[in-house]
């Protein structure tokens, strides 16, 4: 993805990551994505980093089964690299890692980045179906982007092993931690594309709610926002980073 690569041994095998390993923000990707999707973070703001999750990117392996599993891996990443603790940000499927993983061990996260997520991730039975046939339907993956989205930001969307991408969208579907929101304190910032039509807005301001968090829409962006909006995220997670916002 354009960015410095090195390897980080973990209980799951080797991974990739990205940006300033052990740095003050890491964050985590979406289902069947890898951590490009977080290339003009990594290289605009400072202490952020990333990892490929296993079966994902150029992390080998077939992918984990459940959100508490890649939180639990996430969180050895930190107990590793950044044992005082981190500001832990995730997108979509990555988000519910994040929220997973403060509810395990709220000491090692410092603060919550939640983008295009939300504390349940149902997932259409129809597109469990296509994929565990091996297939993507086109009309899901337009569904990930505004209408307006360029060219550019639709190419830049990477997809994994269609395995890897069902066990991922599986463990969406399984997840569900909204009655357990309420006991996470971390300082939170809660973004969402008001184009999104995956995890629509409304999903995002009970979440905010719930979290006592700060809701940031920002205009334009479909789910994709770090690729569709890539220096207002930017922007944004600079600023609550440095302390600014709620």
């Amino acid at each position: 993805m354009g960015l410095a690569r090195r390897v980080i041994e973990t209980n799951a095998g080797r991974l990739a990551a990205y940006g300033e390993v052990g740095g003050r923000c890491l964050l985590v990707h979406g289902a069947g994505e890898d951590a490009s999707i977080f290339a003009a973070q990594i290289a605009s703001v400072p202490g952020i980093w990333a990892v490929d999750l296993p079966g994902h990117g150029a992390s080998p392996g077939t992918g984990l089964r459940d959100v508490p599993s890649y939180a639990d891996l996430v969180l050895e990443i930190v107990r590793s690299h950044r044992p005082q603790g981190v500001c832990l940000g995730g997108h979509s499927m990555g988000g519910a890692i994040v929220l997973q993983a403060a509810l395990t061990d709220p000491a090692q996260v410092q603060g919550l980045i939640l983008m295009a997520t939300g504390g349940r991730l149902r997932v259409h039975p129809d597109l469990l179906a296509a994929l565990q046939d091996g297939e993507m339907p086109q009309s899901f993956v337009d569904l990930m982007f505004a209408p307006e989205a360029t060219p550019e930001a639709r190419a830049s969307l990477p997809q994994a092993d269609r395995r890897v991408q069902y066990g991922d969208f599986l463990a969406c579907d399984a997840f569900d931690v909204l009655a357990r929101l309420g006991e996470i304190r971390q300082r939170a910032l809660v973004l969402v594309g008001d184009r999104d039509r995956m995890t629509p807005e409304k999903y995002s301001r009970t979440l905010a709610q719930e979290l006592g968090a700060q809701l940031e829409v920002i205009p334009g962006a479909g789910h994709m926002l770090t690729l569709e909006a890539p220096q207002e995220i930017s922007r944004r997670l600079r600023l609550f980073l440095s302390g600014g916002g709620r």
